[in-house]
């Protein structure tokens, strides 16, 4: 055989050979993406587990949930730990108040918001359930008390947001209840000092507007509310004395009435599940979330928990994306 020969018959079983490597290349390149594509996918629920638990419990997930071929899927177990009670209601209780409080006592949102999420108890229980607040060696007591309506009964919290009106109508508090309903924002304003002094002075423009004749008119629901005696160690509350108000578009006869009458608004979902986009995202929701959103808010639209409203957002598509 010469040696031109020996060439073209390799050339020519090369020729045959290429396609062979060809098709194993491509079939090898198959197998590759194949394997990116699960170890994508495998990367992805690990980092929905790891958020998940971060989110609800405060903590790393478990080898269990990192596993897990559906994470989602584990939320509601997650809602039942005693982890998420507690993170949940040390969340409430910042968003509720206005800064840190000088003892344990002085927190009952925080106590009431655990047992409330302890017991599976339907969110509104939180401001109009028949609960009493006691102090004990290490926080707050929840009892039943049929005279309780959520914590705003409290004789910390009244006296935390009894403010220093000087005939003793507890503005403060009624902005605090406004706001941890309806999640109500005020910029407070003075027209001429002093004049916000007296409720003469503040049935005067500009500030007559807030305290009177807008649907929160504060006046007007703090004549609903305890009056405050005295400052310091010395504070009493007496009863309201001056009858029903106009307010919310009907008579409105107590601080019951009225928290009720909030807590069956749309204000009132539409806050709470404002505040579940918060502690899952650390932000409010966004237009894109609206159908999610709805879902946290027929959750809690008949007697709903917590829980209810959380899972309805942590169990959405879109949060483990």
């Amino acid at each position: 055989m010469s040696l031109r020969t020996t060439w073209m018959e390799r050339a020519r079983r090369a020729a045959i050979a290429l396609p062979v490597l060809a098709a194993a290349v491509v079939l090898g390149g198959r197998g590759a993406h194949a394997d990116d594509a699960a170890e994508q996918k495998a990367e992805a629920k690990q980092r929905c587990a790891v958020r998940l638990s971060i989110s609800l419990l405060g903590k790393g997930a478990t080898p269990a949930l990192l596993a897990s071929a559906d994470p989602q899927a584990e939320v509601d177990a997650m809602l039942k730990a005693p982890e998420f009670a507690d993170r949940f209601a040390r969340f409430v209780n910042s968003e509720f108040n206005g800064g840190p409080a000088m003892a344990a006592t002085d927190d009952p949102v925080y106590y009431l918001g655990q047992y409330v999420v302890t017991h599976a108890k339907p969110w509104s229980d939180l401001f109009i359930g028949p609960y009493a607040l006691t102090a004990n060696a290490t926080g707050m007591t929840v009892s039943d008390d049929a005279n309780g309506v959520g914590y705003f009964r409290s004789p910390s919290w009244m006296r935390r947001y009894a403010g220093n009106e000087p005939a003793g109508y507890m503005l403060s508090a009624s902005f605090r209840i406004l706001s941890n309903t309806t999640g109500l924002t005020l910029t407070p304003s003075v027209g001429q000092p002093g004049d916000d002094r007296t409720a003469t002075g503040r049935e005067q423009q500009p500030c007559k507007s807030c305290h009177f004749d807008s649907w929160y008119a504060l006046d007007k629901f703090a004549r609903l509310l305890p009056q405050r005696k005295g400052q310091g160690a010395t504070m009493t509350f007496t009863p309201p004395t001056e009858g029903p108000q106009p307010l919310l578009g009907k008579t409105v006869a107590t601080d019951k009435d009225l928290l009720e009458t909030l807590v069956a608004s749309d204000a009132w979902r539409f806050n709470q599940c404002h505040l579940v986009f918060k502690f899952l995202y650390g932000r409010g929701e966004n237009q894109c979330e609206a159908p999610t959103f709805d879902k946290c808010a027929d959750a809690l639209a008949n007697g709903g928990t917590i829980q209810a409203a959380v899972a309805a957002v942590a169990k959405a598509p879109g949060f483990c994306e």
